[in-house]
């Protein structure tokens, strides 16, 4: 299996920006905490149309990965996943398409080391 990623982060293609996932977290993420991370497939929605849609959404934290959720035709192209860490991590989202594979996006968390009133 092919994993589609951005050829170039900083100037995406109209097809990358509907098909990637877009990995959102909180600001601060403090160790032990859980928090909701939450996966859009595409900076422009993806469609959910019988034609072309999203089959699923995985997340994966180094080599652990959570069940993959499952979405309808009439779910948003989205997912939310809570999850709490342990140390700085890269996280792992991956998304298929039912005509174009699967397309994976990563990004790195640095555990908030401040003061506790953040």
């Amino acid at each position: 299996m092919k994993i589609q990623k951005a050829k170039n982060p900083d100037s995406l293609t109209s097809f990358e920006q509907t098909h990637l996932p877009w990995i959102i977290i909180p600001e601060f993420v403090k160790k032990g905490e859980k928090f909701e991370v939450l996966v859009k497939v595409g900076k422009v929605d993806h469609p959910m149309t019988d034609e072309h849609y999203i089959r699923g959404i995985q997340l994966c934290i180094g080599r652990k990965c959570f069940k993959r959720i499952l979405l309808k035709l009439s779910d948003h192209s989205e997912a939310k996943f809570k999850i709490s860490l342990e140390k700085d991590s890269t996280i792992t989202a991956r998304t298929e398409c039912n005509l174009h594979g699967v397309w994976e996006s990563k990004i790195k968390i640095i555990l908030y080391r401040g003061n506790d009133d953040k």
